[in-house]
C-alpha cells in the first residue's frame, strides 16, 4: 500500500499542469442596487449540454466558479421573479471578474410560465454524495426510513438498522450533527420522521479530521427542508399508506417558512399512525459432534402499530451584518403495541418424537418521546468567507416499555406469564466551536473544539403474573456515562489542477458504566466497573487532481472508529424470545479501522460517472456471536477477529432522450475475517473456532425517471443484494421493487404521490448460521407489500431576498474550494 501512494503521488506531480482559471462577479437588483443572494448561476458550453458547474451567490451577491479550463461558455443567471440573463464568456488565461450583473424583475406572473422537467436525484461532490429527496417519489407519504431504502449503498433491515456499503457501524445525522440519535433509538426516530420534512441526504463515506470519527463506515446526513426566501412559505399534505394484510395508515403534514429583515423562522409538523404485519421462521438442528440430536422447528407472526407526531421548529436573527444567532431544535412523541405469536415444536431428529410443543404470545406497548434543542452562533468575519461559528447542544430520549409474555406448553399443559418493564433516558450535552480562516480563494485552515457529555440510564424489571412476586434474575439497572473532547487542525490549498488538504483530530474518551444486579433473594449487587479514558489521534489526508475533459481523480485516506454503546455492552438479558436470549457485553473493545479511497470522476454532456476503489482494515472487529446454554441458544456481542474489505463501488447518471433520467449504482466487494476463537462463559471446556473466511459479493440498484407528461412524472426503483459473510455464517440474496407516480395541477402547487413499496412482496431477510453445537436456518420480514397516495398542496408569496444569511447548518461542507 505504500508504494503505491508513493507511486500516485509521483503521477499527479509530474502529471501536465493545464491552465485552470476563476470566474467571479456580484448579482444584484437592477432598481435597488442591493445584493441578492441564492440566486442560481451556472457555467454551459452550449444550450443543449448540462452545466459545466454551478452555484448559488452568498448573502452579499457573491458568486464564485473555481477550476474552469479556457474556452468559450455563457453564464445563465437566474432566480424566481427576475429575468434570466445568458452571457457570452470567453475564458483564458487570466482570472474572470464579470463585475454586476442586474437582474430585472419579471413582469410575467409565474402561472404564465410552463417549465417541464424534473431535477436530478443525486450530485456529485468533492467529498459526498448529495441525493435529493424531493425527487424520490416513490418514498412519498413514507418515512426517512422509506427514503433511506432507497439510496445507493445503504441497506435498511427489518428492525430498522441501518447501514453503508455493508457496515451497520455509520453514523446518521440531523443538519450536520448527532441530534441524540444512537443505534438503540434512531430506528425509532427514522420511522416517525416524515419523508416530506427532508431535503437531501449526503452520504459521507469518508470524512475528514474536522468531523466526529464515530463510524467506520461514514456519515449519513439527513438535510432537513428550509425555505429561506423572503416572505412566507409553506405545504400541508395528507395521504395513506397501507401494508397488505393490516390496517390501512394516515400521514399527515404541515411546514411553514417566513422571512422579513432580520429574521428567518421554520415549523414543519408531522403526524403519522401506522399498521404492519410480519413474521418468519427458524429450523436449529442441536447436534453433537457429527451427530444431530434435535431440530427446534419455529414460526412466528406479528402485527406493529404505531403513531408518533413529529415537529421541527427554528428562528434566526441577524442582529448585526456580521453576526447571527439561532435557536433551532426538534421533537416527538407518541407511542406504539404489537404482537408476536411464535410456535415451538423439538423434535429428536432420529426418531422423529415430539419433544416439546409450545408456543409463546409476546405483546407490547411503549412510548419514545424525545427533544433536541441547538443554540448557534455564527461570526462572518470577512469578506474572504472567514468566519466562526459556535453550537451548544442538548438532547434527551426516553423510553418505556412493558412486555407480557405468556407461554404454554401444549405437551403437558403447563403455563407461565411474565411482565417485563424497561425504561430508559438518555440525556447529552454538546458543545462545538469551529474557526475557518481562508486566505485565499484557494486557500483555508480550519480548526475547532468539540465536548459531549452523555448519561444514559436503564432499569428493567420483571413480575410472574400468575403470583404478583417479582422475578429477581430480570432485574437490571444499566447507569452508563462518557465524555469526549476533541480538537482539529485541517489545511487545504489548490495548487492550479491539485487541491490537498491534510488534518489531524486528537480525542479523548472517557467512560464509566455501572451495573446493578439482584440475587436470588432480592439483595441488589453492583458492578462498578473501574472508569477508563484513552486517547486516540484520527488523521486525514485528501487530494483531488483535475485533469482534462472533465476527468478527476481523488485520493483520500482517513482513520475511523466504532466506539461500543448501548445494546452492545448493557448486560440486560433480552427474553422476549425464550430459545434465543441476547445480551450487551461490558467487555468489548473499539474497532478501530483505517479507510482509503480512489475516486475518478467523468462527465459527459448527458452522463456521468463516479468510481471508487475503498479498501478498509480493521482491528477487534464487533460481531454478534451465539452458543449453546443447555435448551436455549444465547448470543452477545464480542470482539473477534481482524476483517479487510476491498470493494470498488460505481454510480452512474444517464439523461436519455430529454425525458428519462436514470441512476445506477453498484458495489462489488471482497470481504475477509480472519480465524477467531472464543470460549463459551458457561462450559469453558468448549472452545469454538471461527474459521478464516472470505467471500466476494455485490449488489446494485437502479432508479429511473421518466417525464409522462408535462404534469406526470414516474420513477421505478430497484435493488438486489447477492449473498453476504457474517460472523458464524452467512446472509442469503434479497431483492425489491418500488414504483412511484406523480401527477401536479394547478400550476404545480398541487400534486397527487401514488406509490407502491416492494412490489414483489419480496423484501425478506434469510440467513444461515453455525458455532458449537448447533446449526441454524431462518427468515423474516416486515410489513411486506405497501401502497399509498398523499396529497399536497404549496402556498405563499415567496420573493427575492435582498439581504439574507446563508444556511449554516443544513449541509456539511469539507472541500477547499467554493
Amino acid at each position: 500500500m505504500k508504494q503505491f501512494f508513493l507511486a500516485f503521488l509521483l503521477l499527479l506531480v509530474t502529471l501536465p499542469v493545464l491552465s485552470l482559471q476563476t470566474i467571479r462577479g456580484t448579482i444584484v437588483d437592477g432598481t435597488t442596487q442591493k445584493p441578492i443572494d441564492f440566486v442560481n448561476v451556472a457555467l454551459f458550453k452550449s444550450e443543449d449540454t448540462p452545466p459545466t458547474t454551478g452555484v448559488v451567490t452568498d448573502e452579499k451577491g457573491n458568486f464564485l466558479l473555481p477550476n474552469v479550463p479556457a474556452g468559450k461558455y455563457f453564464l445563465r443567471v437566474s432566480f424566481v421573479g427576475y429575468n434570466t440573463l445568458n452571457i457570452p464568456l470567453n475564458v483564458s488565461n487570466n482570472e474572470l471578474n464579470v463585475g454586476k450583473i442586474k437582474l430585472t424583475e419579471d413582469s410575467k406572473t409565474l402561472s404564465e410560465v410552463q417549465v417541464i422537467g424534473q431535477g436530478t436525484q443525486m450530485r456529485f461532490e468533492i467529498d459526498k454524495k448529495v441525493f435529493s429527496v424531493d425527487q424520490n417519489i416513490a418514498a412519498a407519504g413514507g418515512s426517512a426510513t422509506e427514503v433511506l431504502q432507497n439510496i445507493p449503498s445503504v441497506d435498511v433491515d427489518n428492525e430498522g438498522n441501518v447501514s453503508l456499503r455493508n457496515n451497520a457501524s455509520v453514523e446518521v445525522w440531523i443538519n450536520g450533527k448527532p441530534s441524540g440519535l444512537t443505534a438503540d433509538n434512531r430506528a425509532q426516530i427514522l420511522q416517525q420522521m416524515p419523508a416530506e420534512s427532508i431535503e437531501s441526504i449526503e452520504i459521507m463515506t469518508n470524512p475528514s479530521a474536522k468531523y466526529n470519527p464515530e463510524g467506520t463506515a461514514g456519515i449519513i446526513n439527513l438535510v432537513m427542508k428550509r425555505n429561506r426566501k423572503a416572505g412566507y412559505y409553506g405545504s400541508v399534505s395528507a395521504g395513506s399508506m397501507w401494508a397488505i394484510g393490516s390496517k390501512p395508515g394516515f400521514n399527515s403534514g404541515v411546514n411553514f417558512n417566513y422571512s422579513s429583515g432580520p429574521f428567518d423562522a421554520y415549523i414543519n409538523v408531522g403526524y403519522r399512525a401506522m399498521n404492519f404485519n410480519g413474521g418468519g421462521w427458524s429450523d436449529r438442528y442441536n447436534l453433537a459432534g457429527a451427530d444431530t440430536l434435535s431440530l427446534l422447528s419455529q414460526e412466528s407472526q406479528s402485527t406493529r402499530s404505531f403513531n408518533g407526531l413529529f415537529t421541527r421548529a427554528g428562528v434566526d436573527y441577524r442582529f448585526h451584518d456580521n453576526h447571527t444567532i439561532g435557536l433551532s431544535g426538534f421533537g416527538m412523541i407518541g407511542g406504539g403495541s404489537g404482537s408476536n405469536d411464535n410456535s415451538y415444536q423439538l423434535k429428536n431428529f432420529q426418531n422423529g418424537q415430539l419433544l416439546r410443543d409450545y408456543y409463546r404470545l409476546t405483546t407490547e406497548t411503549g412510548t419514545r418521546p424525545g427533544m433536541n434543542v441547538a443554540l448557534d452562533y455564527k461570526w462572518d468575519i470577512d469578506d474572504n468567507g472567514s468566519n466562526l461559528m459556535s453550537s451548544l447542544a442538548y438532547s434527551t430520549h426516553k423510553r418505556s416499555e412493558v412486555e407480557d409474555y405468556l407461554q404454554k406448553d401444549r405437551l403437558v399443559n403447563d403455563s407461565g406469564r411474565v411482565e417485563q418493564t424497561t425504561n430508559g433516558n438518555n440525556r447529552e450535552w454538546e458543545f462545538k466551536l469551529d474557526y475557518t480562516q481562508k486566505f485565499s480563494d484557494a486557500t483555508r485552515l480550519e480548526a475547532g473544539w468539540q465536548s459531549s457529555v452523555e448519561d444514559r440510564f436503564g432499569p428493567s424489571s420483571a413480575i410472574d403474573r400468575l403470583t404478583n412476586l417479582p422475578i429477581h434474575s430480570y432485574y437490571n439497572e444499566f447507569d452508563y456515562s462518557e465524555q469526549i473532547h476533541g480538537g482539529y487542525l485541517t489545511f487545504g490549498s489548490r495548487f492550479n489542477k491539485l487541491s490537498v488538504q491534510a488534518g489531524l483530530r486528537g480525542e479523548y474518551f472517557w467512560r464509566h458504566p455501572v451495573n446493578t444486579v439482584k440475587d436470588a433473594n432480592g439483595n441488589q449487587m453492583q458492578s462498578d466497573y473501574e472508569a477508563k479514558g484513552d486517547m486516540q489521534w484520527f488523521p486525514s489526508m485528501f487530494l483531488s487532481y483535475s485533469l482534462p475533459d472533465n476527468n478527476e481523480l481523488q485520493l483520500n485516506m482517513t482513520r475511523r472508529v466504532n466506539r461500543p454503546r448501548g445494546r452492545q455492552i448493557n448486560p440486560f438479558r433480552d427474553f422476549s424470545d425464550s430459545t434465543n436470549i441476547s445480551y450487551g457485553n461490558l467487555e468489548l473493545e473499539p474497532e478501530y479501522t483505517s479507510a482509503f479511497e480512489l475516486n475518478y470522476l467523468k462527465s459527459w454532456d448527458n452522463h456521468s460517472l463516479s468510481s471508487t476503489l475503498y479498501h478498509r482494515f480493521t482491528d477487534d472487529v464487533i460481531q454478534r456471536v451465539s452458543y449453546i446454554n443447555g435448551p436455549t441458544m444465547e448470543s452477545t456481542f464480542m470482539n473477534v477477529t481482524q476483517s479487510q474489505s476491498t470493494g470498488l463501488e460505481l454510480v452512474v447518471k444517464n439523461n436519455l432522450f430529454r425525458i428519462l433520467n436514470l441512476t445506477s449504482s453498484f458495489n462489488f466487494y471482497y470481504n475477509a475475517l480472519e480465524a477467531s476463537t472464543y470460549v463459551n462463559p458457561y462450559n469453558s471446556s468448549v472452545v469454538t473456532t471461527i474459521p478464516a473466511q472470505e467471500n466476494f459479493t455485490w449488489s446494485g440498484r437502479l432508479m429511473g425517471n421518466i417525464i409522462l407528461g408535462k404534469n406526470t412524472f414516474g420513477q421505478v426503483t430497484a435493488n438486489y443484494s447477492a449473498p453476504r459473510l457474517i460472523a458464524q455464517g452467512k446472509e442469503s440474496s434479497s431483492y425489491a421493487i418500488d414504483l412511484g407516480l406523480r401527477q401536479t395541477f394547478l400550476d404545480r402547487n398541487l400534486s397527487v404521490n401514488l406509490m407502491v413499496r416492494d412490489l414483489l412482496d419480496s423484501r425478506r431477510r434469510s440467513s444461515v448460521t453455525w458455532g458449537e453445537g448447533f446449526y441454524q436456518q431462518s427468515e423474516s420480514y416486515f410489513h411486506g407489500r405497501m401502497v399509498g397516495m398523499t396529497v399536497t398542496y404549496n402556498f405563499g408569496n415567496m420573493k427575492p431576498r435582498k439581504t439574507q444569511q446563508r444556511e449554516d447548518n443544513g449541509g456539511m461542507e469539507m472541500d477547499m474550494e467554493d
